[in-house]
């Protein structure tokens, strides 16, 4: 068995900042030499997520305009309560619950895709894409393809 992985380094620009990030899991599935098998896309983040999805611009407001109205910013959440709260706090802490209930809703931390005969088994309109739900931020994502090969 095969296992190659690669990690990502992503800058976002902010909240909802969709990233596609297709080309580049192909190019680790054509590095791995992996015939059958899967690609991994795994966040190391809790507010910032795998999506796969159509990549449209339309759809990509709508989804922003439903979150934002499911869970607005700034709506008394005891996560951003900085008084209360004594778990995980970090010395530059920000009020962002927005964003990991935001990422809990729509976004996963990661996505398994089914690679056959060496390429990834995405449908039509399938695109992996990274979405940000919180302030602009660096972010690694791995991508770990495992599976048989061919003879390099």
């Amino acid at each position: 068995m095969r296992v190659y992985r690669d990690v990502l380094q992503v800058k976002t620009s902010g909240e909802f900042d969709v990233i596609d990030v297709t080309a580049d899991v192909e190019k680790a599935v054509l590095t791995s030499a992996v015939e059958e098998g899967y690609a991994l896309i795994y966040s190391r983040h809790t507010t910032f997520a795998v999506l796969l999805n159509e990549k449209e611009s339309g759809l990509l407001v709508d989804a922003s305009r439903l979150l934002r109205g499911l869970v607005p910013e700034g709506n008394g959440y005891l996560h951003d309560d900085l008084d209360i709260r004594t778990e995980n706090l970090q010395p530059d802490e920000l009020p962002n619950a927005h964003a990991h209930l935001r990422q809990i809703l729509a976004g996963r931390n990661s996505e398994y895709i089914p690679v056959a005969d060496g390429v990834l088994t995405l449908g039509t309109w399938q695109r992996i894409m990274l979405v940000e739900f919180d302030r602009p931020r660096d972010r690694e994502v791995v991508v770990q393809v495992c599976g048989v090969g061919r003879e390099r």
